[in-house]
């Protein structure tokens, strides 16, 4: 793209100008759409965030409910080593894996409610079978078809991208993968109480039971989203929906028209410009630190805890206390990023919480202490994963190179989950595994200062040349293309910081 080429300005070039593809400002409103969005936010709030908060509880409640299992007597019922074990946590991640970029790119194709309600009932049918499983060769099966299903949920990034602004996105990713935190808190509550008093009921193990009620509690929630969720906004039918009015969405697709392009599908040119962006390694290298962090508090939490001469029942109710204190910290985090429009230093303050609570479990030996460090890596890593998914999505224009970006992000971030299921095999201390979670962490840190001042060299670069062709009467060349022509690259976009 030859972006030193000069247009002089002529009534033509004006009337194009003012009609171009892309807005970088607001969407221009009336008053009385002004309302109609007010009325459109709190619907979708309610509807969109509401059903997907419920998505994320009950896919963290499934997707972590075996670390509680193994607490509960799964590993010793089923007569599974702890090699056994670290497959069946790591083999989530491999089905995961292999299905990511697709699942990224399929929204548009299959529908948001079809693929996510789709996708929920799948894997919430698999915990259910998961009661079922008589050895380690079944429990190792059901775990890498979970992934495949679970995998699909990832496209709710680009799904919510194209229904909220881009100074709206992180509260409400916020506000639904605090879902995720209420769910690993609520599973340690829940299994305490199927401890307590389902054990041996109907000739039925604990653990067994929990699995049960957790898949059911997922069945119906995914029905739920396949039956209430709307596609994105440029893909509802004639503009006819049961909860939204046709005036509503027809400014859910004005707002969508400010960062994306109505109607964009797949575009395999961008596929290859993606990996030309220094944020796509960026963002790979925080998702590693991330993903690594997260998978090791999913799967290991109550290990780590019952490390502390816990009993099983209170190692269920202290796992609680980590992920009250993620659940707090994530609104909290995700609250004042949007409200100040800054992601980078953010991030970079949730990576030095994470840091600091690795190395206290590594060096203290006091049990109160320890918990606190716990807490501090669950209060930087939570917040983390929502506010890296909103400032990639943010910072990446063109709907395939954003797919593209998110989706090789969460492949690399996925590959060091699986690695999280083998670090962790060195009890009580866990060294090693907390060490390298440690240096992941530090590089997650690097990669978010590193991509902050580049994309601050990047508007700096973009204020100057719209001084330049201002000061020269010109208009630049790709001020009328769209996002899907320009990507971020486009003179008017500005990268948020």
């Amino acid at each position: 793209m030859d972006t030193e080429k000069v247009e002089t300005v002529n009534d033509v070039d004006l009337v194009e100008y003012q009609e171009k593809e892309f807005l970088a400002a607001e969407p221009d409103l009336t008053a009385e759409e002004k309302k109609l969005e007010k009325r459109l936010v709190l619907k979708a709030d309610i509807l969109i965030v509401g059903m997907t908060a419920l998505v994320f509880l009950v896919n963290q409640w499934d997707r972590g409910n075996i670390g509680n299992a193994r607490v509960m007597g799964l590993q010793k019922d089923l007569n599974i080593s702890n090699a056994q074990f670290y497959d069946a946590v790591s083999l989530y991640y491999v089905g995961y894996v292999l299905c990511i970029i697709p699942a990224n790119l399929s929204i548009r194709f299959f529908k948001a409610h079809r693929q996510i309600g789709g996708c929920v009932i799948i894997f919430a049918t698999l915990s259910c079978c998961m009661a079922a499983a008589k050895n380690a060769a079944a429990i190792l099966a059901l775990r890498i078809l979970f992934g495949f299903a679970s995998t699909f949920l990832q496209a709710l990034t680009l799904y919510t991208s194209l229904w909220y602004k881009r100074n709206e996105l992180a509260i409400r990713s916020g506000v639904f993968y605090s879902a995720a935190t209420i769910a690993g808190g609520f599973s340690g509550l829940m299994a305490y109480a199927i401890q307590k008093n389902l054990d041996g009921a109907l000739g039925h193990a604990a653990w067994q039971w929990l699995f049960i009620i957790q898949g059911c509690a997922g069945i119906f929630v995914g029905i739920s989203s396949w039956l209430l969720l709307p596609p994105p906004p440029d893909q509802i039918k004639d503009l006819k929906h049961w909860i939204f009015s046709k005036a509503e969405l027809e400014v859910a697709i004005k707002r969508l028209k400010t960062y994306n392009k109505a109607g964009a599908g797949f575009d395999k040119r961008q596929m290859l410009v993606a990996f030309k962006d220094p944020k796509l390694y960026c963002c790979s290298f925080m998702n590693a630190g991330v993903a690594l962090g997260l998978a090791s508090i999913s799967a290991f939490l109550p290990s780590f805890i019952q490390q502390f001469d816990f009993s099983p029942t209170r190692t269920q109710l202290f796992s609680i206390i980590p992920y009250a204190c993620a659940f707090v910290t994530l609104l909290v985090v995700n609250i004042a990023s949007d409200r100040t429009n800054i992601k980078g230093p953010f991030m970079m303050l949730c990576f030095s919480f994470s840091i600091a609570g690795y190395i206290i479990l590594m060096v203290v030996n006091n049990v109160k202490v320890k918990i606190f460090g716990t807490c501090l890596i669950t209060m930087g890593i939570f917040p983390c994963v929502t506010l890296l998914g909103a400032w990639t999505s943010i910072n990446v224009g063109g709907f395939t190179k954003r797919a593209m970006t998110w989706g090789v992000a969460e492949v690399v971030g996925q590959c060091f989950a699986i690695m999280a299921s083998h670090i962790y095999t060195d009890p009580p201390r866990y060294l090693k595994g907390h060490s390298i979670c440690l240096a992941f962490q530090i590089l997650g840190f690097f990669s978010a200062l590193f991509m902050w001042f580049h994309m601050r060299h990047l508007n700096g670069k973009k204020e100057e040349e719209a001084a330049n062709h201002q000061a020269a009467g010109t208009v630049h060349p790709m001020s009328h293309q769209s996002l899907e022509e320009a990507y971020d690259y486009h003179p008017d976009f500005r990268y948020i910081l």
